[in-house]
């Protein structure tokens, strides 16, 4: 018994149609650059914070800014510590419900040499090294989804 190989038109323009609609599918979807409950990056600002000489600048330079923090929030800061105070304006990623979860990892995650002492469910506590400083970082609860970032050397 043999099969006859040739297909019917109608169906090979079903095949075509539904192949260039997975493939725009997919472009579009690789296209985007985070997905919409995805926090932003907050290692860049973690970083310049860290790295800053003196803290009183801070306030002034957009690369500090933590992103979903705004301008308006409570930031502090004097030539040894950065203190800020904000809202927690993301949604679960799917894998961490709790903002301050999602910013001890994130700290975790933005520095080669860090130790992670404390880890409670109000307070989290890093030791950041760096090649010439000890970099002390907590972030902690203030409230419901309020959270607080002190960075102090």
């Amino acid at each position: 018994m043999s099969f006859d190989h040739r297909s019917h038109p109608l169906t090979q323009r079903i095949a075509l149609a539904l192949g260039a609609a997975l493939l725009l599918t997919s472009a579009a979807y690789a296209a985007q650059p985070t997905q919409p409950n995805e926090p932003a990056d907050v290692c860049p600002a973690l970083k310049h914070i860290v790295d800053a000489p003196d803290f009183k600048q801070l306030r002034a330079q957009p690369a500090a800014q933590v992103p979903g923090m705004s301008p308006a929030d409570d930031c502090r800061a004097n030539t040894h510590a950065y203190d800020c105070h904000w809202r927690a304006h993301w949604q679960a990623d799917g894998v961490v419900n709790d903002p301050l979860e999602e910013l001890g990892a994130d700290i975790a995650a933005c520095f080669p040499n860090v130790v992670h002492d404390v880890n409670t469910p109000t307070r989290q506590h890093f030791i950041v090294t760096t090649d010439d400083r000890r970099v002390n970082v907590t972030a902690s609860v203030q409230g419901q989804n309020e959270l607080r970032l002190r960075v102090t050397r």
